[in-house]
């Protein structure tokens, strides 16, 4: 008995250890797999990722034996470019229950959240949507409600201050992405429809022939030779060969027919079992038939055959249990496949898809066919209609774009007309005086429409990746002033935006006037000093431009010798070594006119450069401008006028202050000047003609 009990407990001990070991070599290939930091942040319960999806660059993740969820990155799936010209991209952690679990970003170039705080200020910005179903739209609390037009529920969460264009790019990389993984995974009934279904109401008897011809079916023979001509040279896999294939029989001949719609399946179904498929088949679900006969032994042929749409997998799932086999037309078929493709596969049946046919290890052949238009008609579907991104920020802003439109109007109006803008210099200065609060609390505080060299930086990034510049309309107060500006440059110069559009030039302007209040005496800068300090400007423009070949990261660090994000669009509210850099640049404006402006703007290097040589001279100077007179150059703060009396359109503002003057009596020396001499003559002549009456 005792020896029994032994035997029976050293058996169970084996039996034990073999089920251990089992268990330890099943799940040794998901240890394999640790946790990455990242997703450890989006699942912190998880234990281990199995392999990726590779065609949706899905990553799914587990606790043992059990699925908590799934990993991707935005980029890889549904991109959207930001306000810094390259696509955000953000780890998205989502439930089986297709909730958002956590965010991580991976990597972005948005100026906003570059340094200090911003990078936190982002995340915190995320972490609102955690829980939040993928298939809920994404709203900023404040947004024009009569553009809320998305499909489904909606959220509304807190908006940052000042970046509006990157927390809209983020939603949208979001929200897209994260319905194209649910789609595809079939979380939380989340489905697309097709943008286009068949067209019901008419219907033809047609052959197999015809319909082929129609394009409906799709017909490939496969011959040997385009196999050998794959093999000697993988280049011309794609399309079918234009092998000599004279009196040989293909290898296989394959039909694929877009079976859900009713010209096809009614002709190739007899009456009865038509009737059967209506009965069958599933509301949403699109279905292809492929079927094939030949010499290709290595059955069944479909298992060989690839379908992709926009360079990636068609998702398909085999129906076993409609066999359509014995009905199809002619006979001889060696295989009939019938394949559901899920509302997940956001299956397009009107664009064009890619046949692979893998003939062997790494040899494929490869054709494509496309639906005809005609025989579908367009499904009134939301999402199908739903605006670009950059339109619907254009429409949330309309009020905006008419008062800065309007404002532009008026500011052209006045430069083709300065002549007589100037006649009455009180007046004029009380314009120019109205116009800067105009730029700097509208065009800078509200709208955010401070332009900067980081503008430039993303043009320039977008044009090296060869991209769309889609982007740059993100922000359509920046876009409409970029082209005004690009405008202006050809006809009035660099001056017409650093002198009156430029919110923080304005800034400075304002502080000038107050240190003339508080009558703080101003600093004469040297010509010579004055000469090289100006040269300073495009060396720092060089080195952010050079250094974003680089890296664009390190040339929009660089490009942080701006004092624009600081002072404008952050109001201030920035970390201390930010707001001290900005306040000093402002207190030298108090002392040196625009010091920023003169010395040290890259952004107005590069206008100058641009805009160094107008079509016209709208700034009049008279013979005697530097010879004998220097009353303008004297006046002019900005010091952009030469002993000789010539203007520097390069460092030029066009405040038009030497307009004001030329056109005053009072103020021109040249018109004083003539005045006096007038007046003399006619006292002379007033007393010759005294002295004649008194004889």
């Amino acid at each position: 008995m005792m020896n029994f009990v032994c035997n029976a407990l050293l058996t169970l001990c084996r039996f034990i250890l073999i089920c251990s070991s089992l268990l330890v070599s099943s799940y040794s290939s998901a240890v394999n797999m640790p946790l990455t930091p990242e997703l450890q942040v989006l699942f912190p319960t998880a234990s281990h990722i199995d392999k990726d999806d590779k065609d949706l660059s899905i990553i799914p993740v587990y606790l043992f034996s059990d699925i908590v969820g799934y990993a991707f990155q935005t980029a890889e799936i549904f991109p959207v470019r930001g306000y810094g010209g390259k696509p955000i991209d953000i780890m998205i952690g989502l439930s089986p229950e297709g909730r958002y679990t956590g965010f991580v970003v991976i990597d972005h170039y948005e100026p906003i959240f570059m340094k200090g705080d911003g990078p936190q200020r982002l995340v915190n910005y995320m972490q609102q949507l955690i829980d939040v179903p993928a298939s809920n739209n994404i709203y900023i609390r404040g947004d024009n409600q009569k553009t809320l037009k998305g499909r489904g529920k909606s959220t509304y969460i807190d908006g940052i201050t000042s970046a509006t264009v990157t927390t809209n790019a983020i939603n949208k990389t979001i929200t897209k992405a994260a319905r194209a993984v649910a789609q595809a995974k079939e979380l939380a009934g989340y489905a697309s429809q097709s943008h286009y279904i068949p067209k019901m109401d008419h219907f033809e008897k047609l052959s197999l022939s015809q319909l082929v011809e129609r394009g409906l079916v799709k017909h490939w023979s496969i011959y040997k030779q385009q196999i050998n001509a794959a093999i000697s040279d993988k280049k011309l896999g794609y399309p079918s060969q234009p092998v000599s294939i004279e009196n040989q029989p293909p290898l296989a001949e394959l039909y694929a027919a877009y079976f859900s719609h009713p010209l096809v399946a009614k002709n190739l179904l007899p009456d009865a079992r038509y009737q059967d498929w209506l009965n069958y088949k599933t509301e949403g679900d699109q279905y292809v038939l492929l079927f094939s006969k030949g010499l290709w032994k290595q059955q069944p042929f479909s298992n060989f055959l690839g379908l992709k749409q926009r360079n990636t997998d068609v998702i398909r799932k085999k129906v076993p249990d409609f066999d359509i086999s014995k009905e199809l037309p002619a006979s001889g078929w060696d295989e009939v496949a019938l394949y559901r493709i899920p509302p997940v596969a956001t299956f397009d049946p009107l664009a064009r898809t890619k046949m692979i046919f893998k003939a062997s290890p790494g040899i494929n052949l490869y054709d494509d066919f496309q639906l005809p238009a005609g025989d579908f008609t367009a499904e009134l579907n939301q999402e199908a209609n739903e605006l670009a991104l950059w339109q619907k920020l254009w429409q949330q802003r309309q009020n905006e774009i008419a008062l800065l439109t309007l404002g532009l109007v008026l500011l052209t109006m006045l430069f083709l007309n300065q002549h007589y803008a100037v006649l009455n210099p009180k007046i004029f200065h009380k314009i120019r005086l109205g116009y800067l609060a105009f730029t700097l609390f509208f065009i800078g505080y509200y709208a955010q429409g401070q332009l900067s060299i980081v503008n430039l930086l993303t043009v320039q990034h977008l044009w090296m990746e060869g991209a769309s510049l889609t982007s740059f309309l993100l922000d359509p107060i920046i876009s409409i002033l970029w082209c005004y500006v690009l405008i202006s440059l050809i006809f009035f110069g660099r001056g017409l935006f650093c002198g009156w559009l430029c919110p923080f030039g304005a800034l400075q302007e304002f502080a000038g006037i107050l240190a003339t209040k508080l009558k703080i005496k101003r600093w004469k800068i040297k010509p010579t000093w004055h000469n090289r300090l100006q040269k300073l400007k495009y060396v720092l423009l060089i080195s952010i431009i050079g250094t974003t070949f680089y890296s664009l990261a390190l040339g929009e660090t660089l490009a942080e010798l701006e004092p624009f994000k600081t002072s404008i669009t952050l109001y201030f509210i920035r970390e201390w070594q930010y707001v001290i850099y900005a306040l000093i640049l402002l207190l030298l404006a108090m002392k040196v006119h625009k010091f920023y402006c003169r010395y040290l703007c890259p952004l107005g290097a590069s206008l100058a450069i641009l805009g160094a040589f107008p079509i016209f001279n709208w700034l009049t100077r008279r013979a005697e401008c530097g010879t004998p007179c220097q009353n303008c150059r004297v006046n002019c703060e900005i010091d952009a006028i030469s002993k000789e009396g010539d203007i520097d359109m390069k460092e030029c503002v066009q405040c038009l202050e030497c307009i004001v003057i030329n056109y005053n009596p009072t103020l021109c020396a040249i018109e004083v000047a003539d005045t006096k001499r007038k007046n003399k003559r006619e006292k002379q002549a007033d007393n010759i003609i005294a002295s004649t009456l008194d004889v």
